[in-house]
Parts: C-alpha cells; sequence; structure tokens
C-alpha cells in the first residue's frame, strides 16, 4: 500500500511519546528533514525507558529474525551516539552469567549453540575463568557459565535527551504535559481513513504523518485511531545504589544463577551508580521484585552475597512503572493497513533497538521505503491492523 511520503515532500510528522524510542524516531526524522512536534504526556523519559535495565544484546531473542533485528541495532550504537555528538554513558564489555543446576548447564550450553550458529559470539567459560574474567565476584555454586563479550549497556535518559537537543537544534518542537485526547481523522474509502491531526486538550495539532511510540499506553492511543494493538504489560522495577567504586574489571552486565529464579541482574554507571533488576519466579507473568521496601532490603541482601563490594551499600532510588510487550514478544513497526499514515513503533527491548527502529521508521516516513528486515514485525501478522 503506498502511503504518503516521498522524497519530494518533506512531512510534517507529530511523533507522541518522548521515550527512548519516540526520542529516536524525532531525532531521525529530523535528519531526513521533516518536521517534527514532539507530544510527551508527562515529561522525556520517565515512563518504561526509566524503569528499563537499558542491557544491549540480542542474547535471549528468538525466532533469528527478532533476534538478528537487535543484533543489527546493536551495531548501530557507536553511530547513533557520533550522530549524537554527546556523552550518553555508552558502555561495552560483554555479560557474564551461570547456571546453578546441572539442568541450568545443559540449558546455558545449548542457547550458547544456537548463539553461535547465529553468528553471535557467546561461549561458555568455567569457574576459573570467570575469576580471572571479573576478580570481585563471589562464587558460592556453579554448573556452567557463558560469556558474550559484544554486549553493553547505556543511560536511556542521557540518550533520550540528547535525542531531543538535536532534534530541538534542527527545529523539531517538543509539548510536554500533555497528554493526547484525540486523533482526528477522515474517511479515505470504505476500509480506510487519514490521520488529519493530533488532539491535546482543546487544540489539534494538523500532521501529515502521526506517529505513536507512547510504550504502555499505546491502546489507548491507537484506539483513538481504531486501531486495536495486542499487548500486555508486565511490572518493571530497577533499583539504583549510592555510587560506589567500580565493581567490574571487564564485563558490563551481570547475570548470576539465571535458572535458579527470583533472578538478579548488575550493570553499573560511570558514575559509580549500579543498577539493580530483580525478576520474579515468573518473569512473562509477575515482572519484577522491587515491589515494595522490604523487596528491596531482601534484594540488596541478594546483590551483596555475590558482589561483596555491595555490603552496606544504600539503595538510593527504586524505578517502578509498566513494561509494554507485543503479544509474541517481538516488535510491531510500521503504517497500520488502515490507517495509512499512522505509524506505529512498540516492541520489547525498546532500549536495544532504539537506534534501527528511529532509523528505518525516518525511512519508511519520509522516503516512502519499505524495508524489508521489518516484513515480520508489521501489525498485520496479528490479523488486525
Amino acid at each position: 500500500m503506498a502511503h504518503v511520503t516521498s522524497i519530494h515532500h518533506k512531512p510534517h510528522v507529530v511523533v507522541v511519546g518522548a521515550g527512548i524510542l519516540g526520542a529516536s524516531i524525532a531525532f531521525h526524522l529530523t535528519l531526513r528533514g521533516a518536521q517534527v512536534t514532539m507530544i510527551e504526556a508527562g515529561e522525556p523519559g520517565q515512563g518504561a525507558s526509566r524503569v528499563s535495565f537499558a542491557w544491549l544484546n540480542s542474547y535471549d531473542k528468538s525466532p533469528f529474525a527478532y533476534h538478528d533485528l537487535n543484533r543489527r541495532s546493536m551495531e548501530m550504537w557507536e553511530r547513533f551516539k557520533r550522530r549524537l555528538d554527546g556523552d550518553i554513558d555508552l558502555v561495552w564489555g560483554g555479560e557474564l552469567r551461570w547456571s546453578v543446576t546441572p539442568e541450568g548447564a545443559v540449558a546455558l550450553a545449548a542457547r550458547a549453540r544456537v548463539l553461535q550458529a547465529w553468528g553471535y559470539p557467546t561461549r561458555i567459560i568455567d569457574a576459573a575463568e570467570v575469576r580471572e574474567l571479573e576478580p570481585g565476584i563471589a562464587i558460592s555454586e556453579m554448573t556452567a557459565a557463558s560469556y558474550t563479550d559484544i554486549d553493553g549497556h547505556v543511560n536511556t535518559g542521557d540518550v533520550i535527551w540528547a535525542c531531543i537537543a538535536a532534534a530541538e537544534a534542527r527545529g523539531a518542537e517538543i509539548r510536554t504535559q500533555a497528554p493526547v485526547t484525540g486523533i482526528q481523522l477522515s474517511q479515505t474509502d470504505a476500509s480506510t481513513s487519514k490521520v488529519e491531526g493530533v488532539t491535546i486538550g482543546d487544540q489539534t495539532i494538523p500532521c501529515d504523518v502521526a506517529v505513536l511510540a507512547g510504550g504502555p499506553d499505546m491502546p489507548a492511543l491507537a484506539g483513538f485511531a481504531d486501531v486495536k494493538l495486542p499487548l500486555y504489560h508486565t511490572f518493571g522495577a530497577t533499583i539504583l545504589t549510592e555510587p560506589i567504586a567500580p565493581l567490574f574489571k571487564n564485563i558490563a552486565v551481570f547475570h548470576p544463577a539465571r535458572d535458579r529464579p527470583p533472578a538478579i541482574n548488575f550493570r553499573q554507571f560511570s558514575d559509580g551508580v549500579v543498577m539493580i533488576g530483580a525478576t520474579a519466579a515468573d518473569n512473562q507473568q509477575e515482572g519484577d521484585r522491587a515491589r515494595t521496601a522490604d523487596d528491596v532490603v531482601q534484594i540488596m541482601a541478594e546483590a551483596a552475597a555475590v558482589l561483596p563490594a555491595l555490603q552496606g551499600v544504600q539503595a538510593r532510588e527504586v524505578r517502578q512503572g509498566r513494561r509494554p510487550i507485543p503479544q509474541d514478544g517481538e516488535s510491531i513497526i510500521g503504517f497500520s493497513d488502515t490507517v495509512p499514515n499512522l505509524y506505529l513503533a512498540t516492541t520489547h527491548s525498546g532500549v536495544t533497538l532504539a537506534p534501527i527502529i528511529g532509523e528505518f521508521a525516518a525511512m519508511e516516513i519520509v522516503d516512502g521505503a519499505t524495508i524489508d528486515l521489518l516484513k515480520p514485525f508489521r501489525l498485520a501478522r496479528f490479523g488486525s491492523t
């Protein structure tokens, strides 16, 4: 289906949502000459992006098409950083994990074989190699370990504000504290409509294209255009500590004992703050654990048992929120078939995917491209558009 843009027309695009996906899309749109208005219901980066553990990876991403999209996006992060021309606290060093049960060791080895077949450089290592890699980690029990040296992490807030600053420098406008109250449609034929504008309060902002990148609010936002999105939410929570000396000698992300829920995860910002994520026994259904003050105390005790340098370290902040996940766990990216100038962008792994979704969305919107790599991620696969 033909869409509204071409290389001869630089559209006015309203981007709804100033999390990491919306900010990346807005930034990339301005690089291609579009006029951009960003709309954010609250303040930039205060939704799902703020809660994210922000691990840049393609480890648990299946099937291959989804793994490949994430892997390609990982490779784009350095270029993304250069284009933003700012400090986004992008850290590489790889991801370390281990198992504590015989079954976990089998699963770890099996996943490593799949990833290696896909060209992802994961390798199995033993306890001696773990100690050499990271001497500060306490190993009480281990049946196997794996190390993936290309993984990293990033500060989502830094990325979002860098995108906004760069977009504004190219003429973009941002409206904050501006929840969307409607999307104005006109009927084009019996089966399709066209977005004429996006309403905030009593004002409608006319546009050629509307982009919805509203995180957990996506079903309600799409509903304004009579588009149904098959999403569910999990509870997301991350704990930030007071700044401490560097925890890790080499790695960027640490996931001990992934086969014995509840799991706990670590990364450290360049300012010394440690981010800790702690998933519940059934992460797909329950999300993360840090719901109460007692949870936080328990998680900090577990953290210190694995990383002795965290003994006595205080939790400074607990971030909580909703994480939107498409029903099949992958991404929804692209124009709606029933509203051909409405572009949708929602996904699990939004931080890893921010560079590739931003650039590809801008190409599809401004240049009228139809990108083959995005074909598996169109809304139409769910049977509703």
